[in-house]
């Protein structure tokens, strides 16, 4: 006869469950920063270009969207730096640019995680600039 003991039972979420619950976190940001057209009425397209470059000037990402006036105002990165858990929130950045009804803007962040590059107490360092013209309703 062979021994074997019984399967112990997890306790807690499986991972599919915690993959849904981020899936629903996400969501729920989603419609609570509101569209575009709901915080700034009077714009009517936005469109944002976003840079991320390392503290040296490598570049390491760059993107270009354009936002219509139905969608979400979530403006978010994540670092792909040395830190490997950095992000970046340009909604803020763009918000008060944008109530001013500023058509056109610049901003940049650093990202303050630590580094895990093997330096001890080094930050990250990553530069994230955007920039942004927004398509202003005529009043």
């Amino acid at each position: 006869m062979a021994f074997y003991r019984k399967k112990r039972r997890k306790v807690g979420p499986s991972k599919n469950e915690k993959k849904v619950g981020r899936a629903q976190i996400a969501e729920d940001n989603e419609r609570a920063a509101g569209t575009i057209s709901s915080r700034y009425p009077h714009v009517k397209a936005l469109r944002v270009k976003v840079s991320i470059a390392t503290p040296q000037g490598v570049v390491l990402e760059t993107s270009e969207e354009t936002y219509g006036p139905n969608d979400p105002l979530v403006l978010e990165a994540d670092c792909p730096g040395s830190c490997g858990s950095g992000a970046y929130d340009f909604a803020a950045l763009i918000a008060e640019p944008l109530e001013r009804r500023d058509e056109r803007g610049a901003a940049q962040v650093i990202c303050v995680e630590p580094s895990y590059s093997g330096a001890a107490g080094a930050q990250c360092g990553c530069i994230a600039k955007v920039e942004f013209t927004a398509e202003v309703a005529k009043s």
